[in-house]
């Protein structure tokens, strides 16, 4: 399944290098006005080249011409079933990572993440929430 949001801003959050994660959010759409968050939690990234604001987003498993341009392109390694491109309006990039997950819900812009690991699985009913496969 492909992730898609065209109408949202997104933010590179956080990254944490010791346990390899990163976490994309959105809190407003492109006007600015506020919107359910969205977040993507990503995990074992080995590889990524994100921008810190992207106006709008689409990620979607690179197909095994792209993995191989990218692998050519950047010297990284060529791994068709760990390859994600993200695309926004001006920009593209991509992670070489564990598979992307979403949640949405409306949450006030303090709140904790949604990707809150000692909260039960699955979340509640007001959280959706998929995989980017």
């Amino acid at each position: 399944m492909t992730f898609s949001e065209p109408e949202r801003l997104f933010k590179l959050w956080s990254y944490t290098v010791s346990h390899k994660t990163l976490l994309l959010r959105s809190d407003t759409d492109l006007k600015l006005a506020p919107a359910p968050r969205i977040e993507i939690y990503v995990g074992h990234v080995d590889t990524m080249l994100v921008h810190s604001l992207l106006y709008g987003l689409e990620i979607r498993k690179a197909t095994e011409r792209e993995t191989d341009e990218i692998s050519e392109r950047h010297q990284v390694e060529n791994d068709p079933t760990a390859t994600y491109l993200l695309t926004s309006r001006d920009k593209k990039g991509f992670l070489i990572s564990g598979r992307p997950s979403w949640r949405k819900a409306v949450r006030e812009i303090d709140d904790p993440t949604l990707f809150d690991f000692s909260q039960p699985w699955p979340p509640g009913p007001d959280v959706t929430w998929g995989d980017v496969d």
